[in-house]
């Protein structure tokens, strides 16, 4: 009931702002249909429906909320524009004055999203002094637009600022030396930001920034083409508008193939017992956006890990559980902070158990928490894999030996000299009737059935030879 509320709530405050920002277009249309605004109305819209669509398929997903935050900002700068576009009171200087200081902001939060595309995170950590000079300076630009009206002109908007009438030719200087280079720099790291992605992404994420660069370009080429046969802007302006639709489409379309690939991974395995615990751990931890996975092997009372992601010391969390290497019990799992633990069980009894740090369990969507019980009934099948597997080794280790007689064994230890039946004969003074039987079962005792495709007398020697 608390994750189904916990979700419920997050749901119901994407469709507020949803519904808040629908009401700042309405009524800014209400106002008259202004060409020059109407792509920030038509932004809006786009930005904020489609990150209330991605936070409505996962609730804590940080793209959602970026987009969702740049479309009430777009709102915000629509209806204020066109209220001061077209006043109808005295109030209208403060609606047109919030429809041009946020741009600045309004610019570095769309670069956000756009170096956040497709999983809402940075590239890397690198990028985290690059985002705080970058909002640095989109808030000494709004400060100044804020205080001064130094981008009112450029704007449209007809209304007096409501603080200084005029600009201090200071403040419009430092506005023009800042701001200027900065809308040209934020575009800039559009197009770093794709080009740094597109090198480190595997071929789903290349999948979705080609959507994203497709929908870009063609905003482009309509901009190009309307300033060059119809000499404006407005088409490629309108054009931009579909970005955010096409971003939203590729972000839905790769939730939906990353949960095709977790329960479709075994089968692309190559089935080797020492990496699939760890592979594993890495599919379920990206398919839900975790931090870390682990997958560990025991009973309630006793489990250790078999696998982990990340591994290693560059492991982000490595003081979290999913990284402990000592042993622990299924009560100390469960207890752990902002993890989520699946256990697992075979005919009733906990054989192991699957965590992953997802910050929020309770953020977790129903298509998500189904998603990990499947993937758990997977880790399942991989338990039993290493326990066969480590059951067959200490087999092939021994090789079965243990089983043989005395004599069995000096006649496997002649065929390992290269003696063949006969030879053998020879050197124990049997007869070939004694010495075949005794061949024959040394086979059995190995689990060395006729086989036409191998040669059993090798297969033998070579479990003889593995002894020491």
């Amino acid at each position: 009931m608390h994750d189904l509320a916990h979700r419920r709530r997050r749901g119901l405050a994407a469709l507020l702002i949803l519904g808040l920002v629908v009401v700042l277009v309405a009524f800014g249309f209400a106002r008259g249909v202004w060409v020059e605004n109407l792509h920030n109305g038509i932004l809006a819209l786009a930005f904020t429906a489609v990150g209330a669509y991605v936070l409505a398929q996962r609730t804590r997903y940080r793209i959602g909320i970026l987009f969702v935050a740049t479309g009430a900002l777009e709102g915000v700068m629509f209806f204020g524009r066109q209220a001061g576009h077209a006043p109808a009171s005295s109030a209208d200087r403060w609606w047109g004055w919030l429809g041009v200081w946020p741009l600045a902001l309004a610019l570095a939060l769309t670069t956000l999203t756009v170096i956040s595309f497709p999983d809402g995170r940075l590239p890397s950590p690198a990028w985290r002094p690059v985002v705080a000079a970058m909002f640095a300076i989109a808030t000494v630009s709004a400060s100044l637009s804020a205080l001064w009206p130094v981008e009112y002109g450029s704007a449209g908007v007809e209304t007096m600022h409501p603080i200084h009438a005029q600009s201090a030719a200071a403040a419009a200087d430092l506005w023009r030396a800042v701001t200027h280079p900065a809308y040209v720099a934020f575009q800039v790291l559009w197009i770093v930001a794709l080009a740094y992605r597109w090198h480190r992404a595997d071929r789903a994420m290349r999948t979705q920034l080609t959507v994203l660069i497709v929908a870009v370009g063609g905003s482009l080429g309509t901009l190009v083409v309307g300033l060059a046969v119809w000499g404006t802007h407005v088409p490629g302006v309108l054009a931009a508008t579909l970005v955010p639709v096409a971003a939203g489409w590729a972000v839905v379309s790769g939730q939906r193939l990353t949960r095709y690939r977790a329960l479709s991974w075994l089968s692309r395995t190559s089935g080797d017992a020492a990496d699939l615990a760890s592979e594993l751990a890495r599919t379920v931890a990206e398919a839900l956006t975790a931090s870390s996975a682990a997958l560990w092997v025991g009973d309630e009372q006793r489990l250790h890990a078999v696998g982990r992601w990340p591994d290693g010391d560059d492991a982000t969390h490595a003081t979290h559980a999913t990284h402990a290497t000592h042993a622990t019990t299924l009560p100390a799992l469960r207890a752990l902070p902002n993890g989520c633990l699946r256990a697992i069980t075979r005919d009733g009894q906990v054989i192991g158990a699957l965590t992953v740090a997802v910050g929020d369990a309770h953020a977790l969507t129903h298509a998500e928490r189904r998603l990990l019980d499947d993937v758990a009934g997977q880790a399942a099948l991989i338990i039993e894999h290493l326990k066969l597997a480590r059951v067959a080794d200490a087999h092939r280790q021994a090789g079965h030996l243990e089983d043989l007689t005395p004599r069995e064994r000096q006649v496997l230890d002649l065929m390992a000299r290269g003696l063949t039946n006969r030879a053998i004969c020879d050197e124990l003074f049997l007869s070939i009737k004694t010495i075949e039987p005794i061949v024959g079962a040394i086979f059995a005792k190995l689990d060395l059935p006729p086989d036409a495709a191998s040669n059993r007398r090798v297969l033998a020697v070579r479990a003889y030879l593995r002894r020491d």
